[in-house]
């Protein structure tokens, strides 16, 4: 008869066992961390700052030499990485979570202070009675006319609950006005319009992908599906102009129209195992709905994503021009002072393996945007109402002539009466914009007086100097239909709120906007 071992035996013999592979793969790991360059330098960096401390001659400014070593490390990353001081990162923080404690405006900077561009409806300032348009030249004792605007727009913060007085100047009438305006927490409008066009495509305009964006779609969705007596035809998404913002709501927004199980999108990061995939968990809400998404160059982060996804699944096509390509995920980490680094953890992909972003991101982080299944060059993104837009003319323009402008009726092509008055005012505010074309004309024309060129030289160099200036005063004429829109829409929003310019002097109107209700048209038909 075989007798078992004595007691414990086995136990001991394993115990044994485990703790030599325990120290064979402690050592393995040790030579292998002490291979790693990376690890490697890391603990060089450490030893020189502890050496530094413990035995230089003098005392050290550590603030200082910190600053110039994070400008070192930070040089060679990619433009998404840097450090990010304490007041930064408390309102990076707070507009991440989808709502500031503030009066409720957004804004611009004036010579004399904060021009009001607009008032959120059901806010603090709303409450107060303050209007687009309005310029904010005084907070408390502090005049803003010296500030910059990020210096401006801190001092319009504060503690939720506090009260604030404004100088107000109210150009459309000359007034004067002192408000006193409590502060308090104001959501970001991430949806300033979803509605019906006339002929009931379902168009939604998101403006980012802040938190709270998917669940305000989803409620968006469920109010206008949910409407008996129309039968929506399609979808159209606008992401054009939405600068992204977290990873977790593109994943939740496309959720809402996939079914369950299809691969949204992936990232990789670094290692080759750090490699993950988020799939789809919801319900397409809309039942199959034809879908258009609208992109523009400025379309980038999360909102690629969302387009790329539900484009690659084909579920919805893409029209506009290509995306700005930014393929690239930040990750933070906060230090016991409240400041921290934002820094680039991993690149996304999308079905069919597609990267924005497949090179060093240190030496290209700008990727290859998304290319549209229908091409609509942006209207919007010329130089001159790039340059028109900024000088905020049509924003002062359409308050002075609000309810005018309100009475009539769009005009989608020539005699463009409110651009014809545009043009005059503008010359009588002496706004003048100036082509890289014109400034071409100039110089040749002083080359070629400089080196006393003959007589007919210089006068065909005036020549095309005429022509070119002619060419940029009919810029006003050339952009005519979008600057009656965008009129309307700055007199409308004054007027009556986002929505409703939305829906009086956008939704029917705007060129891409009528382009992909036709194209969903034709694939239910």
């Amino acid at each position: 008869m075989t007798t078992s071992p004595e007691p414990g035996r086995r136990e001991i013999l394993i115990s044994a066992l485990l703790s030599t592979l325990l120290i064979l793969l402690c050592g393995g790991m040790a030579a292998y961390v002490l291979s790693d360059p990376d690890f490697k330098w890391s603990s060089v960096f450490s030893q020189v700052a502890h050496d530094i401390q413990a035995d230089y001659v003098d005392p050290v400014n550590w603030e200082q030499a910190f600053s110039s070593a994070e400008e070192s490390m930070f040089s060679g990353l990619d433009r998404y990485s840097g450090y990010i001081d304490r007041q930064e990162f408390s309102e990076m923080r707070e507009e991440l979570s989808g709502s500031y404690s503030g009066i409720g405006v957004t804004v611009a900077k004036d010579d004399s202070g904060l021009v009001v561009l607009s008032v959120r409806e059901g806010g603090p300032s709303a409450a107060a009675g303050l209007l687009n348009g309005d310029i904010i030249e005084m907070v408390d004792s502090t005049g803003l006319a010296p500030l910059d605007l990020p210096a401006s727009s801190r001092i319009l913060r504060g503690p939720d609950g506090s009260t604030v007085r404004l100088k107000v100047f109210r150009p459309a009438t000359g007034e004067t006005l002192l408000p006193i305006v409590k502060r308090g927490r104001v959501p970001l409008k991430h949806i300033p319009f979803a509605g019906y066009t006339d002929d009931s495509v379902l168009y939604i305009r998101i403006l980012d992908f802040e938190a709270g964006v998917t669940d305000d779609l989803a409620a968006a969705l469920d109010s206008l599906l949910g409407k008996p007596h129309i039968k929506p035809r399609g979808v159209i998404l606008d992401l054009k102009g939405n600068p992204g913002g977290l990873f977790e709501e593109a994943i939740g927004v496309c959720n809402l129209f996939l079914e369950p199980g299809r691969f949204i999108v992936g990232t990789a990061a670094r290692s080759r195992w750090e490699v993950e995939r988020e799939y789809s968990s919801g319900h397409d809400v809309t039942g199959g709905l034809p879908m258009a998404v609208l992109v523009d160059g400025n379309s980038a982060s999360a909102a690629e994503i969302t387009a790329g996804a539900l484009r690659q699944l084909g579920r919805a096509v893409l029209i506009g021009d290509t995306t700005y390509g930014k393929g690239l995920v930040q990750g933070y980490s906060q230090f016991p002072d409240g400041s921290g680094i934002r820094l680039t953890i991993s690149r996304y992909f999308l079905e069919g393996n597609l990267f924005l972003n497949r090179l060093d991101s240190t030496h290209s982080d700008t990727g290859k945007g998304l290319t549209p299944d229908f091409y609509l060059p942006s209207t919007d993104r010329s130089l001159f109402l790039s340059y028109l837009e900024g000088s905020l003319l049509m924003f002062r323009f359409a308050y002075r002539h609000q309810d005018e402008i309100i009475a009539g009726p769009p005009e989608l092509r020539p005699p463009f009466r409110w651009v014809d008055e545009l043009a005059l005012f503008a010359e009588k505010e002496k706004f003048q914009f100036e082509s890289p074309q014109t400034s071409d004309a100039l110089v040749l024309l002083r080359t070629a007086q400089q080196e006393h060129c003959s007589a007919d030289c210089i006068a065909r160099a005036k020549e095309l100097v005429r022509i070119a200036r002619d060419d940029d005063r009919g810029q006003f004429l050339a952009h005519g239909e979008y600057i009656d829109m965008r009129l309307r829409q700055l007199a409308f929003e004054r007027k009556y709120g986002s929505y409703r310019a939305y829906a009086e002097a956008v939704v029917n109107v705007r060129p891409d906007i009528r382009f992909a209700a036709q194209v969903l048209r034709r694939s239910t038909t």
